[in-house]
């Protein structure tokens, strides 16, 4: 096997291993995300969003602009499953702390029929659909708490409530 550079020593190897560790605390919950826009909903034409819905959104559209921070769930700063279980939270429904745990406990939705409200996921982060194409999320450590175009996400998830 032919060497590459120097050495691995026991400080580099320490190095790398922290690397691995904190760069994707630094980054934060965002992943790559599809580029492709998620549009308006046929779902959501036909119907408003529920009271819950409409406290879920008016919660997280009132974050934008808070720092982002790793573990955060406010008032001063969310990471991005911070954010989702507490404006889910103020409307009195209860969800589970972290992207993966949402994905794997709460009922699917098809992505064609997001509704307002309704959780959008990546592999490893979270964002709250606010219709017509949109998106609230706790992005990363650069933009914080913002409202853009929603990529479409790999799953969608509609908490009970």
């Amino acid at each position: 096997m032919a060497r590459m550079g120097r050495s691995l020593t026991p400080r580099r190897a320490l190095a790398l291993l922290a690397m691995g560790v904190l760069l994707p605390l630094w980054t934060g919950c965002s992943s790559p995300q599809r580029r492709t826009p998620l549009g308006p909903t046929q779902d959501e034409s036909l119907s408003r969003p529920g009271p819950a819905a409409e406290t879920v959104i008016d919660f997280a559209s009132a974050q934008v602009g808070k720092r982002y921070c790793w573990g955060g769930t406010g008032p001063a700063c969310f990471d991005c499953s911070g954010l989702v279980q507490r404006a889910w939270g103020v409307a009195g429904v209860r969800l589970p702390r972290t992207a993966d745990a949402i994905a794997s406990e709460l009922p699917e939705v098809p992505i064609d029929a997001v509704r307002a409200g309704d959780i959008l996921w990546w592999p490893g982060h979270v964002g709250l659909y606010a219709g017509g194409g949109w998106v609230v999320e706790a992005l990363d450590r650069r933009h914080g708490v913002v409202r853009r175009p929603a990529t479409r996400p790999h799953r969608a998830f509609r908490p009970s409530g």
